[in-house]
């Protein structure tokens, strides 16, 4: 029978630790980074695709056309927003690929470990039926399971 086998690979503890670091140096080196509540995601105006580009040539009249903004527009910021939004736009996409990699890495992984780990498992029990040393971790083991058995086609009625 041919086992699964979705994800081969090692990684160093150097690099994992590197990783890490850069990625917490990259969170260092945006402190204005805010985490909202699921309320205030909701209230917000959001800018999809399609709002990119109306931004941008909103950002252009702006520009162009100073003298028909208010007195109290705050233009420097409005320039600044823009510029930033344009700045971490491609870090998102960068970053929403990495943890999208990472995901379905994990995913696959996990399918791969819990495949092997239920063959582990089959041979155990079959091992504890002739020596008893097996048997302890193999009733540990039988948590995972423990109310997953089948259920009756016809339940009891009450």
């Amino acid at each position: 029978m041919a086992r699964q086998n979705l994800i081969s690979a090692e990684i160093d503890d150097v690099i994992v630790d590197a990783i890490l670091q850069h990625l917490r140096d990259s969170n260092t080196a945006m402190p204005f980074l805010i985490n909202l509540s699921k309320s205030d995601r909701m209230k917000y105006r959001k800018m999809g695709p399609k709002s990119v580009d109306f931004v941008s040539e909103c950002f252009v009249g702006a520009q162009q056309f100073r003298n028909h903004l208010t007195a109290d527009f705050p233009m420097g910021e409005y320039e600044k927003d823009v510029r930033l939004i344009r700045q971490l736009f491609p870090i998102l996409v960068a970053a929403q690929a990495l943890a999208e990699g990472l995901n379905d890495t994990i995913l696959a992984l996990g399918s791969d470990c819990m495949k092997e780990s239920n063959e582990v498992y089959d041979l155990l029990k079959n091992a504890a039926k002739t020596e008893g040393n097996v048997k302890t971790l193999v009733d540990q083991l039988a948590r995972r399971y423990k109310g997953q058995g089948r259920k009756p086609k016809n339940p009891p009625q009450a």
